[in-house]
């Protein structure tokens, strides 16, 4: 049996998502774009769509949307640096800092409501397993599990 957090799982991005909303509607963006901007600003030694992608294990499609939408806000810019122009690399613009602020405002909300009534040896303790599992996870999604999913039936004419 499941601990009742895996089993919860899904109401921790419930909750989030339903946090995030009124930020979502004043800004009329996406929860992606909401979630791009706030990775930029609080990981500022991934700047990159692929740096995106592999951290948070999001779809190249969804987070290349995203940046374009918030390249055409003028929310986000893309640049080069010297020496490779291979590479796209993204920053935030002046615009982009409120909803940021807003953005921040609302994640430290909501990690108060996960770890309330805990001490801050538990969170600690609490945030060293669960990076424990990410890795077990992330180390298992790299292994041949074995599994190959069913081939897909033709439709007969």
């Amino acid at each position: 049996m499941l601990p009742a957090f895996f089993a919860r799982s899904r109401g921790l991005s419930k909750l989030y998502s339903r946090l995030f909303m009124p930020l979502l509607v004043k800004y009329e963006m996406a929860q992606t774009e909401a979630d791009i901007l706030l990775f930029l600003a609080n990981n500022p030694q991934y700047d990159t769509a692929h740096d995106i992608v592999e951290q948070r294990h999001l779809a190249k499609s969804h987070i290349s949307a995203g940046v374009e939408a918030l390249a055409d806000r003028g929310l986000l810019e893309r640049y080069q640096r010297e020496g490779n122009r291979k590479t796209i690399h993204l920053r935030l613009t002046e615009a982009a800092l409120p909803i940021v602020k807003e953005g921040r405002s609302l994640q430290r909300r909501y990690g108060r409501l996960l770890f309330a009534g805990m001490s801050k040896d538990e969170i600690r303790q609490l945030m060293g397993l669960l990076d424990r599992v990410a890795q077990n996870v992330d180390a298992a999604l790299e292994q041949d599990t074995g599994f190959s999913p069913p081939a897909a039936k033709k439709d007969k004419a």
